[in-house]
């Protein structure tokens, strides 16, 4: 009988220790301004950013699951439109936002995006240093430290203001996002970011992998120029519905 009381005692003093270490662990976590704060000074700084006003993106793209590779151009203009395009040689996949509308199109007649893509888009193509603010979320916390990729990176859980919940992994020695796991809808959708390089003085991701549940689909990035596109490559298409 003593014998195990002093095992169940040993066992309430092994808990009460592991308590304590787990919060002394959970205590020297960062808040997500502190890893905010990182990620910005990681990717050139936000002065630097905040004087973007677009930019232009080129590379390839390769779409795994249809082995089908070939090039791909992206515009980013203030204040939050975008126009992308991959020519593939037998389809061209086109989509854009104007800053009202959202379209894609892919070998037919351009067709609108849905209104919640719309929304998200408009929140999240902002120009400038906004994507360094995180007080650009509604709701924002650090849940840990988790292997993301093969990295030991910072857990960080936030939902938009256009209500999509979403988890962003940054590298604890870097400070650079490494990816993001969004709640659609249609699944997880799960993005990871590698080989950051910098461009003008600006640190930007230049091998984008985005799961799908067809299989991946990878950008890389081979040059980025900063500076406003002409508004012309942003114009929606005329047969937009």
């Amino acid at each position: 009988m003593q014998r195990v009381v002093q095992v169940a005692i040993a066992a309430a003093m092994l808990g009460s220790a592991m308590v304590g270490t787990a919060g002394r662990a959970e205590a020297q976590l960062p808040s997500v301004q502190q890893i905010y704060d990182k990620y910005a000074t990681a990717v050139g700084g936000r002065d630097a950013w905040a004087k973007v006003a677009g930019r232009t993106e080129k590379g390839t793209a390769d779409i795994t699951f249809a082995g089908l590779s070939g090039s791909y151009l992206r515009y980013v203009g203030a204040p939050n439109r975008m126009r992308m395009t991959i020519d593939l040689g037998v389809v061209q996949i086109d989509q854009g936002f104007d800053g009202e509308k959202g379209w894609a199109q892919q070998g037919q007649g351009a067709q609108r995006m849905p209104a919640d893509q719309e929304k998200n888009l408009a929140e999240n193509l902002q120009t400038g240093a906004a994507f360094l603010d995180p007080t650009r979320f509604t709701k924002s916390e650090v849940q840990g430290k988790e292997t993301f990729d093969g990295t030991e990176a910072y857990k960080v859980a936030v939902t938009t203001k256009s209500g999509i919940e979403q988890v962003e992994y940054f590298d604890v020695a870097t400070g650079l996002r490494i990816g993001t796991v969004a709640t659609t809808p249609m699944g997880p959708q799960r993005v990871t970011y590698r080989d950051y390089k910098d461009f003008e003085g600006k640190k930007l991701s230049t091998k984008v992998v985005q799961n799908t549940p067809q299989g991946d689909v990878i950008i890389n990035i081979a040059s980025v120029t900063f500076g406003a596109p002409d508004a012309a490559v942003f114009k929606a298409p005329a047969d937009l519905k």
